[in-house]
């Protein structure tokens, strides 16, 4: 992956955050009960992303080698981002519903161990938005479907949610190139 539409291509679909490498689980059981909390969620997970890409380009020259060091800052960065998103697209979102941005810091700390530089600092974080959000919109819209469908109740709920993430995960692992 040299170029950023690589990048954004690749965590979009075979990089996916939630389905193929376990990241925002919470959000994917707790968000998709309708498409318009889905797409919310989503939303903000973006624009966040996409803060946190923007201010890790522009700190990078500043980042010491040290992984640990670079993980730290990531780790800030995350915060800042997770909580200044909500406030940039003027949604009301609680203190603990931003503690749960697993996906956010993931994409983040995915930047330094990709070995990501330049431009591509924001090219990875808002194909893996991207990604987030439509896998959970995609799962909202799937999740109302099963509602109607004959599943026995020992399945029923987070259970018949995750098998289903399980198989679009395998589905999307085809799509390797």
């Amino acid at each position: 992956m040299t170029n950023g539409w690589d990048f954004f291509a690749q965590t979009i679909i075979t990089g996916n955050l939630v389905l193929v490498q376990g990241l925002g689980i919470y959000a994917l059981i707790k968000y998709t009960d309708n498409v318009k909390t889905a797409a919310k969620n989503g939303l903000t997970t973006l624009v966040a992303m996409g803060i946190g890409g923007l201010l890790v380009w522009m700190f990078e020259n500043l980042m010491f080698v040290s992984l640990g060091v670079k993980t730290g800052l990531y780790l800030i960065i995350g915060v800042v981002a997770a909580f200044s998103a909500p406030r940039i697209l003027g949604m009301r979102i609680s203190f603990q519903e931003n503690m749960y941005q697993s996906a956010l810091v993931g994409s983040l700390l995915l930047l330094g161990t990709e070995g990501v530089v330049a431009a591509n600092n924001l090219s990875l974080p808002l194909g893996a938005g991207l990604g987030y959000l439509l896998t959970l919109v995609v799962m909202a819209t799937l999740r109302k479907r099963l509602e109607l469908a004959p599943i026995p109740k020992a399945l029923k709920g987070a259970p018949i949610i995750l098998i289903t993430a399980g198989l679009l995960a395998i589905a999307l692992l085809g799509f390797r190139f």
